[in-house]
């Protein structure tokens, strides 16, 4: 089954859930897609893939806007803005990782595997 029919699937089983469109479509998904990655919806993805994907991208932007704005008129050391960049990272990649596989599992969600192509 190719990737635009689970697509369509996908995002018609999240369509008849609960969940806003805002959660299972969030703007880093629609830019992936306009770039035309074949990237799933947050919802079907690993724990370990959304905790590292989103942590990552937060970790890295969250910390070179702390570092323009904040950090670099400060003494703070460069070894710890960039631990402060991990830690956040890590801790905003495991809330969202957790968020995703919860919302998943409270609407009955199939797995990326189990969609079927209408």
């Amino acid at each position: 089954m190719s990737f635009e029919a689970k697509k369509q699937a996908a995002l018609a089983e999240l369509k008849s859930s609960k969940i806003w469109q805002s959660n299972y479509q969030p703007p880093f998904l629609l830019f992936m897609w306009w770039l035309g990655r074949e990237t799933k919806p947050p919802h079907y993805n690993s724990f370990m893939h959304n905790a590292l994907s989103l942590g990552s991208f937060f970790g890295l932007f969250w910390g070179v806007i702390m570092w323009l704005f904040v950090w670099n008129s400060t003494a703070l050391p460069l070894s710890a803005a960039i631990a402060a960049s991990l830690l956040a990272g890590a801790l905003f990649g495991l809330s969202m990782a957790y968020y995703y596989r919860f919302s998943g599992r409270k609407n009955n969600l199939s797995r990326w595997g189990e969609l079927a192509g209408n």
